[in-house]
């Protein structure tokens, strides 16, 4: 099932027009903060800014990864991130599945999370259908 971590942690921003949203600001800094180690243990990772935030998707193995991160209040530094596996289906939209890697993926944002100094880090379980 995707994940929802929850943390507040202050980090430095860029000029606010380099970010397209409000929900986009500061995520830059929680990015590249994880793509280090995703990018040591995972193929085909894509990032980039959005208009609902920032992402890194990539592939571990066959899997399909993605962690998406929304501001909630720049200045306090409040953050959420979804963590999902999607899989595609024919002629249909991507559905959400459950993996060993969505699990492994969990634990490590958590960790890094934690080593980087982010506070009230709350892991929620969500429904595969929380984007409905």
């Amino acid at each position: 099932m995707p994940y929802e971590i929850s943390f507040a942690k202050q980090v430095p921003l860029l000029d606010r027009q380099e970010y397209i949203n409000e929900c986009c600001v500061g995520g830059d800094a929680v990015v590249n903060q994880l793509l280090p180690s995703v990018r040591s243990r995972c193929i085909d990772i894509q990032t980039n800014q959005e208009d609902w935030g920032w992402f890194i998707w990539f592939n571990k193995g066959r899997v399909k990864l993605a962690i998406d991160v929304f501001t909630d209040d720049p200045e306090q530094g409040l953050f959420r991130i979804h963590l999902t596996s999607p899989t595609k289906r024919f002629f249909l939209s991507d559905t959400v599945v459950d993996t060993p890697e969505l699990e492994e993926l969990r634990a490590l944002i958590e960790s890094q999370l934690a080593a980087w100094g982010g506070q009230a880090i709350r892991t929620t379980q969500l429904d595969r259908n929380y984007m409905s």
